[in-house]
């Protein structure tokens, strides 16, 4: 079994033109001005990444409280594992 695609979205960065970012690994592969922009692209990314590379793609989302949440935004074959 594959290691899963890891995609980061921390929370907003205050003072930021594009306070918000998502990260594959250190690389940022976007930044925007709201949260709901960021999260479309984050899935968009991932159902890419996923047909691409035939792997699982996760997203991992900071909380408010800090907590990151980790959420499953694209499975190969649509199938749980």
């Amino acid at each position: 079994m594959h290691t899963p695609v890891m995609l980061y979205l921390p929370l907003a960065q205050r003072n930021n033109a594009f306070p918000w970012e998502v990260f594959h690994d250190t690389h940022r592969m976007g930044t925007f001005a709201t949260q709901d922009e960021c999260f479309r692209h984050a899935l968009r990314l991932a159902d890419s990444l996923g047909r691409r590379t035939g792997r699982r793609v996760r997203l991992k989302v900071e909380g408010d409280n800090g907590v990151w949440e980790t959420v499953d935004a694209f499975v190969p074959g649509g199938v749980e594992a």
